[in-house]
């Protein structure tokens, strides 16, 4: 168990599950396949870093089918929400259905695709939240800085609230030359978005210590503690160069306990780490 007190409530607001290869197919043009990891390892996880509440993401190989992630969603009960993807054919119904089923929010994968054209990611970021608005969901983005910037007065007019992953994908090291970085933190003061602290190796090369994320985490919690989400990235999906898309290719290996040793650095003051863990996720995801 971590070395600080892990608040009652705490959440976890971004994992996956992967479910078994023969029943839930992957979409053909995957970058990636993941090894299998159900509900019981995630409830294995959960336990092990003593989190109470959890977002299930769906992943880019799943595509738009939310079959598996919905289903553990469900099937762990009110403690767990679900991020959705969908499509141009998904119905007002089934978008209801998935509500019900525990989704919360839509997320735009840009980096895994590999979308790099700022107008047609504001395009696609105008078209969705038009499309959920009514249904009081959020957006989750996946992106570059590059992209979040060039889109920022978009995302100010936007009528639901947007999550940046991964830390906005702002690269630790020398971050503060980063000439997006004042135009994010702007995004983020204003409240329109959210920030998720999750997915370090994906910032950072410097573990298990991760040294230089420190001052980058703490300028986001600084700069809006109402919009700061803590998550792990687990089960640590990975893409290697030289494997095919179609091979199962073995996951990072991660030290979660240690990361989330690392909150009290990212997030020295008490109250802001209650904020992250628990009273944040609480209200975007509606526990």
């Amino acid at each position: 168990m971590p070395d600080f007190e892990i608040p009652i409530g705490a959440c976890d607001s971004h994992v996956h599950v992967i479910g078994p290869h023969s029943q839930y197919p992957m979409v053909s043009n995957r970058v990636y396949t993941p090894p299998e990891c159900g509900a019981e390892k995630l409830k294995a996880y959960l336990e092990q870093l003593k989190l109470s509440r959890v977002v299930l993401i769906q992943p880019s190989f799943y595509g738009s089918d939310n079959t598996y992630q919905l289903l553990v969603t469900q099937e762990m009960g009110e403690r767990a929400r679900a991020v959705i993807v969908i499509d141009e054919d998904t119905s007002d119904l089934e978008l209801a259905s998935m509500l019900s089923k525990g989704a919360q929010g839509v997320r735009m994968n840009l980096s895994t695709a590999g979308q790099q054209d700022p107008e047609i990611a504001r395009q696609q970021l105008v078209r969705l939240a038009e499309r959920i608005k009514d249904f009081g969901l959020h957006i989750q983005i996946y992106s570059a800085p590059q992209i979040f910037a060039s889109i920022a007065k978009t995302i100010y007019t936007l009528p639901v609230p947007v999550v940046f992953d991964h830390f906005a994908s702002v690269k630790a090291a020398g971050f503060q030359a980063l000439p997006e970085l004042p135009i994010i933190l702007d995004l983020l003061q204003s409240g329109q978005i959210y920030i998720k602290l999750s997915g370090v190796y994906r910032i950072s090369s410097a573990s298990p210590e991760y040294a230089e994320v420190k001052d980058l985490a703490q300028l986001y919690v600084s700069t809006n503690p109402d919009r700061i989400l803590w998550a792990s990235d687990w089960p640590h999906t990975n893409t290697l160069p030289g494997i095919p898309a179609t091979q199962i290719t073995p996951y990072r290996i991660v030290d979660d306990r240690n990361i989330l040793q690392l909150l009290p650095e990212w997030i020295p003051n008490p109250s802001d780490r209650i904020k992250a863990l628990v009273s944040n996720p609480e209200r975007l995801y509606r526990f």
